[in-house]
This record gives C-alpha cells, structure tokens and sequence, in this order.
C-alpha cells in the first residue's frame, strides 16, 4: 500500500470510528414522545403511532379513518450519550418498502418547546414551534422537506410543506436519511443514496436565538385504516467531515484508480 492510500484509509477509519449510534431503534423508545401535531380527524381518534421491532422503528395508522394524520416522534437530544450539536450530522439508516398509498416517513428535529395539536389550535400545531423534517414518500418516489421556522404559542411561524421537492428518489435506493447541522441556526439535510452518498436537498437558516435541535427523533404522515412505514433503525451522530479530509480522500482515491490503472497497461 502507497503513502497516500494509507493516509486515506487513516483518514476514513477516523471517519467511522467518529460515528456514535445513540439509538439502534430496536429496543426501548420510553425516551420519546409523540406529538400530533396535525389531525385531520379533529380529535376523533384517528393518529399516528411509532413501534419497533428487531429490523427497526415503524409508524402506524391509528384508528379506523381516512384522515391525513402528522406526527413527531421526538426526545431531548441531551438524553443521549452523544448529543446532537453545531459540526455533526444526525442520520437515520432506512428500508422502506414501495408504497401506492401518499404517505411519508422521516428523520426530523424541533426546538425545545414541540406542541400537541388540540381543539384550542384547531388540531393543527405545526406552527407553534419551530421544526423541520427530511421524509421519504416512496408512492410519489420523492424525497420530501417540512420546516417551520419562527412559530411560537402565541406568534405563528411561516410553515412550509413538501418543499424542496426531490423526484425520481425509489425508496430502494435510499440507504439513510441526514440532517447536518452547519452553524448556529443552519441546517443541510437530505438523504443517503445507495452508495452511501449524502444527498443534499436544501439549507435551512432559522432565526437566531432558536432552540432549534433540542429535541430530534422522527415525522410521520400516515392517511389510511392499517397501513404503516418502517424501517428505521441506527439513529446516529458524527461530526460532518472537514473540507480538507474530503479533499484527501478524493485525491486518495483518484491516485489509487491511476495507480491500479497503470498496473494493468
């Protein structure tokens, strides 16, 4: 082995071993709670539940209607034994199966203050805090985007829903979901292809002084009687990669291709 492949695979073994699986999403989920945060039923029953099981975390239609039904699934990122903070990137890893059914699933983080939808905000609290959220809608073969930003109990923020859209994504050749968590108020999030590749989607500033990341976990939209999405599983944190070690693992890389290439003349 060359110089400069050792010093790339130094470089991404470092990488790996940076890497902290905070929660494998196979055992307990005592740590979190579900917020309803839009329910179209209007408080007739009708929900979102979130299960797991030993191939991961699922989301699941509650009750017997056909009501588009939004939730997070949330807990305090200081509850982990790696917390979620400005240089890291949370990612989830992600098998979901083809769906005909418009419904999403994704990796999502809040400020400190997430809100339940009840009758006193018309069963809809996406506004009251701020949060954002990175979904997979495999009917629509999408990568999907949700953020608020600047909501509060009594101010309301601007809501955006199913922006940013990404077509053409199947959910087979989704390995992961990501959010990076540039600076103070700015966030990259997007999803993880096949290869292992993030996949930008967009960059979020929210306004300064948000507590934005406080709390992080899971968004589900589920609209039918009996249907769920899943499986999640190995919530991870690690710190986004510097420039420069991305350089050297491309240089790394392309030296060793003209090496091996000029081995076989």
């Amino acid at each position: 082995m060359n110089k400069i492949s050792a010093i790339t695979l130094a470089s991404l073994m470092a990488a790996a071993t940076q890497a902290q699986v905070i929660d494998p999403l196979t055992g307990s989920l005592s740590g979190y709670t579900t917020y309803l945060v839009n329910d179209a039923s209007l408080g007739a029953g009708q929900g979102v539940s979130f299960t797991d099981s030993a191939s991961g975390l699922q989301a699941n239609y509650v009750g017997t209607g056909t009501s588009a039904e939004q939730a997070l699934f949330l807990a305090p990122a200081s509850s982990f034994s790696t917390t979620f903070a400005v240089g890291d990137t949370l990612s989830v890893s992600t098998v979901v199966p083809v769906s005909s059914t418009a419904e999403d699933f994704g990796l999502a983080i809040s400020d400190a203050h997430p809100t339940a939808a009840t009758s006193g905000v018309g069963w809809n609290s996406r506004t009251n805090f701020d949060w954002m959220s990175i979904s997979i809608r495999p009917s629509q073969t999408s990568i999907r985007q949700n953020t608020d930003i600047g909501g509060s109990a009594t101010v309301p923020g601007t809501l955006t829903t199913g922006s940013f859209v990404m077509t053409g994504v199947s959910a087979s050749s989704v390995n992961g979901l990501y959010i990076s968590w540039v600076s103070a108020d700015v966030f990259t999030l997007g999803y993880i292809n096949s290869s292992d590749v993030e996949v930008p989607d967009d960059t979020v500033t929210f306004e300064g002084g948000s507590t934005i990341g406080t709390e992080i976990g899971f968004y589900a939209d589920l609209r039918a009687t009996g249907t769920s999405l899943g499986d999640f599983s190995n919530l991870t944190i690690q710190p986004i990669p510097e420039p420069a070690t991305i350089a050297l693992c491309s240089v790394g890389g392309f030296l060793g291709l003209a090496g091996w290439m000029r081995r076989r003349k």
